[in-house]
């Protein structure tokens, strides 16, 4: 056979076969998504111990990638990538323009949970601006004070976050709201509680003896908020969710919040703050720690 008469051949089977391509490129394995380890540093931390933190991260080899934004603007256009971890200079940037930042990324990307390390040398000031702007996602975050601690605390530190991040999702708060809820594919409303809380799901209790709740059930929520949000908001915060897990009794479930929007997550980040805030003063929140469904 001529080459042209090769040619030719290869064309016609080529043209006999057109989705041969698309198909061997569904068939080809997807690359794993890069983790990115984010460090955003200012003056709270010297040049060699950003020097010591980047080569042990590098020396992971290509478990994690490093990025070390600029500016914030650098920061925020990091909310594209897969990140397993950020540590955060507060002297990056002014601190409440730090702790906004931070809370907008966390919204976005509420499903990965995006555990930060804050490096301060001002913990009072850091804490009490953290609970103001961030008090809802405490249980993914932590802070270490800069004051008298030395290049071996401080990567010892970096290195504990990295091993143990996401250990949970958010924190759940121990909290008494009434709500109703709905089976999905019935038409009946039901009487509960939400018996505890947090951004990705809660505990709820059914008002009724005879009830018994089933795993992955999907369940449609309707919570009053008229204390909580603006006017503007609505009354009812409408959330939908699934059934986790239940306990023994079958009367009360855990929930997973689903399909839940950005502005349900940023009206979802005020409801739980106002919350935790209102249940503080009993001491609820001391005892606030409660396994997150999965």
């Amino acid at each position: 056979m001529s080459e042209a008469e090769k040619k030719e051949s290869g064309e016609s089977k080529e043209a006999a076969n057109p989705a041969g391509g698309v198909a061997d490129y569904l068939a080809t394995p997807k690359k794993k998504q890069k983790s990115y380890v984010i460090m955003a540093t200012g003056g709270n931390v010297s040049e060699q111990d950003v020097s010591a933190i980047a080569k042990y991260i590098q020396s992971l080899g290509k478990q994690y990638m490093l990025a070390r934004p600029k500016t914030p603007e650098d920061l925020a256009r990091q909310i594209s990538r897969q990140i397993h971890l950020m540590i955060l200079d507060d002297s990056f940037a002014s601190r409440d323009r730090l702790l906004k930042l931070v809370r907008f990324m966390k919204e976005k990307k509420a499903g990965d949970g995006l555990p930060v390390l804050f490096l301060t040398r001002e913990a009072s000031a850091m804490t009490a601006a953290y609970r103001q702007e961030l008090f809802a996602h405490q249980e993914n975050d932590d802070y270490l004070d800069m004051k008298g601690i030395g290049s071996v605390e401080l990567l010892a530190r970096v290195k504990q976050s990295l091993e143990f991040r996401n250990r949970r999702r958010s924190r759940r708060f121990k909290v008494s709201v009434p709500v109703t809820f709905q089976f999905l594919g019935e038409d009946r409303w039901r009487q509960g509680k939400l018996v505890d809380v947090s951004l990705h799901g809660a505990l709820l209790a059914s008002s009724e003896n005879d009830l018994t709740f089933n795993l992955k059930s999907q369940i449609r929520l309707q919570v009053p908020v008229s204390e909580f949000f603006d006017p503007s908001e609505g009354e009812i915060f409408r959330l939908s969710g699934t059934v986790r897990r239940i306990s023994i009794t079958g009367a009360s479930a855990g929930l997973s919040f689903e399909h839940v929007t950005e502005r349900q997550m940023t009206l979802l980040t005020t409801f739980v703050t106002e919350l935790a805030a209102k249940y503080a003063t009993s001491h609820e929140i001391n005892n606030a720690i409660v396994t997150a469904p999965e």
